[in-house]
């Protein structure tokens, strides 16, 4: 994990917004809003892109370093091809899959203008940080992205009041998600959404609202004295938001 793109059929009003909500800079390839990265505030490589299209979405993205060979090991694990194989503005290779959930899954192949830079310490503030999976089937969800990208999932004691699992990836320190299983939840629906790390979460939940967004959830803490919360862009595009406990 380590993208999202924002497909937007008003792309000025996204950019708008989200430029508003967190600060994001949005530089723009080819002509007009049709397709622009995302870069956090002080970052030094885009972490996502927003593009026009025919239809609102959002999703969380893998980098690969071969999205057709990613694609041919995903398909017999049960994912579906949306999106083929294409060259972004940017100068990256993307491609949509179809989760065995139905979520979309992101592939990006990134081109040569990304670093490889690991960067160290807490994320920045206002980047994507984490993602979230929600899913009614947890044994077959599990199997998927530990077949497809080697994701392994641990319980997390601190999350309370629901079954919440920590992901990990191969050689990555730390948790890189979250997965919660949504059995027994009426209403609920599978979800993978990105996560952002913000200083003030019942703050941003308030700005959201305010700029046309919708509360989903919190704000909550789990027993380690982090901040969660959920909420709705404008055109209904799902995200999770944390801050770190005060000490962090």
């Amino acid at each position: 994990m380590g993208w999202f793109e924002i497909v937007a059929t008003e792309p000025s009003h996204s950019r708008s917004f989200y430029h508003a909500l967190f600060g994001w800079s949005l530089d723009s390839f080819g002509a007009g809003d049709a397709y622009s990265t995302i870069t956090a505030p002080g970052a030094v490589t885009s972490m996502g892109a927003l593009r026009s299209g025919d239809r609102d979405a959002l999703c969380i993205g893998v980098l690969c370093a071969n999205v057709t060979a990613s694609i041919r090991a995903l398909e017999p694990l049960g994912a579906r091809l949306a999106e083929g194989p294409e060259h972004t503005p940017a100068g990256d290779i993307h491609a949509v899959v179809i989760d065995v959930q139905g979520n979309r899954i992101g592939l990006l192949q990134p081109g040569a203008r990304e670093t490889s830079a690991e960067p160290s310490g807490p994320p920045g503030l206002n980047a994507t940080a984490f993602f979230e999976i929600g899913t009614s089937d947890l044994a077959a969800t599990q199997k998927f992205y530990r077949e497809a990208f080697g994701w392994t999932t641990e319980r997390d004691e601190a999350a309370e009041g629901v079954d919440y699992y920590s992901i990990q990836a191969p050689g990555l320190p730390g948790e890189i998600g979250g997965m919660l299983d949504l059995t027994g939840m009426p209403g609920a629906t599978d979800y993978a959404i990105p996560g952002l790390r913000v200083a003030d979460v019942p703050g941003l939940l308030e700005r959201a609202e305010a700029a046309g967004g919708q509360r989903v959830m919190g704000p909550v803490s789990d027993g380690n004295g982090l901040v969660i919360g959920q909420f709705l862009d404008p055109v209904g595009n799902r995200w999770s938001a944390f801050a770190l406990p005060a000490a962090e």
